[in-house]
């Protein structure tokens, strides 16, 4: 896995992650803007099978709704305490599931940790059933 943290545009995450393929990475996270919801498909097009990660700066369902559409994430990491409340995580926990696209939170701190655990707990027992694809970053 290898994360830019939102440092290059469309082009250079191409150009760049084109010239480490042959290490063979599982995604890129936060290859670009995280609300550049075409640049991520545009890059999860040209970059395929390295899959995209995105979402940990996202602030609500709406982004993530797009970046699925759009194909443009095949990994969902949601932040919990960036989301804005219980009731937008579990919307964008739905949302994933239906498209099915594994949600991988971020999480850093002490609060934020054990935030996260419930938060995945929940997901495990009540929408994905799975531990299957479940990375905690």
């Amino acid at each position: 896995m290898l994360d830019a943290n939102q440092c290059w545009d469309v082009g250079q995450a191409i150009n760049h992650v084109k010239r480490l393929a042959k290490f063979d990475p599982w995604w890129i996270e936060e290859p670009t803007s995280p609300d550049d919801v075409l640049g991520h498909a545009a890059i999860a097009k040209a970059l395929r099978p390295i899959s995209v990660a995105t979402g940990e700066h996202c602030q609500n369902r709406v982004i993530f709704k797009q970046l699925m559409q759009a194909e443009a994430i095949k990994f969902c990491q949601i932040d919990s305490c960036r989301l804005g409340g219980v009731n937008e995580i579990l919307s964008v926990l739905l949302m994933a599931a239906k498209f099915g696209i594994p949600v991988c939170p971020h999480a850093g701190g002490v609060g934020l940790c054990e935030y996260t655990q419930h938060l995945s707990l929940f997901d495990y027992i009540c929408v994905a059933a799975s531990l299957e694809n479940r990375i905690l970053e």
